[in-house]
């Protein structure tokens, strides 16, 4: 099976007629995320509720991230054995089913199991099947804007479902109490999940070409297939880009506590830097996925790592006084639509890189294992600096180590133009004489 017939034959716009689809998978891919992480947001509400203490819920935590960490290479290896459709109707409802099962258990022990089933249900099961499908959308000179949209898209459920959540919980909260106000939260994700699955089961159909190769290999797992993914270089420096960008989306957090200590910022103005970045998402990942596909996806990436790392030298080096917090404001601006920008366009890249659409979920597993690694490494490596050095010294030192990576971010861009550039010229070609 050839790339350009994967969502539609070559040169047909296939992204316009799946369009409907790839909007639901948006919102699959970010409602299935309300229940591991809500209680986030309801930190002390939570705790009381279920009479937790911090270490208690910090486990909670590491049982849901640190399965669903050791779960993406099992999972890319489940997408190309296995139907992805099924795996992300599974994946919702019995997500959706154990946060009903939520309600009905209150024991710590109880909520570790569900936080680790979660794991599985919503990362080992979920998301290379998502991404897999998120491909299969779009023929491929439109992987970038396909990707953009479906980031976009998140970013844009993701503000709806937390002002839904919150409202939730500010009007039932408050006439009848903290208890009842995160049962009818997780009730609502619950549903939300399950009405996603329902709906994807009945929408969305199995490719004939992919339904083919799912007979194949349904089943099979072959060592072969995971070296073949291994050897390829165009999967390793999608590794490297991730991880480099990946940093930014952990990192961009520690911007609050810094414009408070060295700007002197109020705590509500710290809280609003970092809320901006949620509005940025939605813009910078649609519009960074169309450019990606005008303008060449390792040129569009260039600019973000510019941007991302330009962005975080003007907070190093800018003054540290009260009037600084407007160019303070736009420095953050910049990161985050770079940071975002950046984030719609990489599993796109493997389109480009020559990854064969039967081996694509294999690859999204491998690069979500090690790219995503900064989401254990980047809290413990802040910590261990800020706990270090007292004051501002410690936010500098650590946005330093963030620039260096911006930096080989946009080196590997430019190596990843010279060494593929020239599939994605072909692919775009192939789309105009189509039209």
């Amino acid at each position: 099976m050839t790339t350009t017939d994967v969502g539609g034959v070559a040169g047909v716009p296939a992204l316009k007629k799946n369009f409907f689809r790839l909007l639901l998978l948006a919102f699959s891919g970010s409602t299935i995320y309300g229940l591991p992480y809500f209680r986030l947001y309801y930190y002390d509400a939570y705790l009381q509720v279920y009479n937790l203490n911090n270490t208690q819920m910090g486990t909670l935590g590491s049982a849901y991230g640190v399965l669903g960490l050791l779960s993406y290479l099992i999972g890319g290896v489940f997408a190309d054995k296995f139907s992805a459709k099924k795996l992300i109707v599974f994946s919702l409802v019995a997500t959706g089913v154990a946060g009903i099962g939520h309600l009905a258990f209150n024991s710590f022990y109880a909520l570790v199991g569900i936080y680790a089933l979660w794991g599985v249900t919503s990362l080992l099961t979920f998301w290379p099947a998502l991404l897999k499908t998120v491909r299969q959308q779009a023929n491929a000179a439109e992987q970038g804007r396909a990707y953009g949209i479906f980031e976009g898209g998140r970013g844009v459920v993701n503000a709806l479902h937390l002002a839904v959540a919150t409202s939730i919980f500010g009007i039932i909260g408050a006439r009848l109490g903290n208890a009842v106000g995160i049962r009818m939260i997780i009730t609502f994700y619950s549903v939300a999940a399950i009405l996603a699955g329902i709906l994807i089961f009945f929408i969305f159909r199995e490719e004939t070409s992919l339904a083919a190769d799912i007979a194949d290999n349904s089943g099979k797992f072959r060592v072969a297939d995971l070296v073949r993914v291994i050897k390829m270089p165009s999967v390793w420096m999608v590794v490297v880009l991730l991880f480099s960008s990946y940093v930014f989306n952990m990192s961009f957090y520690y911007f609050t506590p810094y414009s408070t200590s060295a700007f002197g910022a109020s705590a509500v103005f710290a809280a609003v830097l970092t809320v901006l970045a949620q509005y940025c998402r939605p813009v910078a990942s649609t519009g960074g996925g169309f450019l990606a596909d005008k303008f060449g996806r390792a040129n569009i990436l260039f600019l973000g790592f510019v941007g991302m790392g330009i962005g975080t030298v003007a907070i190093l080096l800018m003054p540290k006084r009260p009037e600084s917090i407007i160019m303070l404001t736009a420095a953050c601006v910049l990161i985050y639509f770079a940071m975002y920008g950046n984030y719609g366009i990489f599993f796109s890249l493997l389109e480009e890189g020559g990854v064969p659409i039967e081996l694509s979920g294999t690859a999204i597993g491998l690069v979500s294992t090690l790219a995503y690694l900064p989401e254990v490494l980047c809290p413990f490596v802040a910590g261990r600096v800020l706990d270090a050095y007292e004051g501002t010294k410690g936010y500098q030192i650590y946005f330093a180590g963030m620039v260096v990576l911006a930096a080989v971010g946009a080196v590997f861009s430019i190596i990843w133009t010279k060494m593929y550039g020239n599939r994605e010229k072909s692919a775009q070609q192939l789309s105009e004489k189509g039209k």
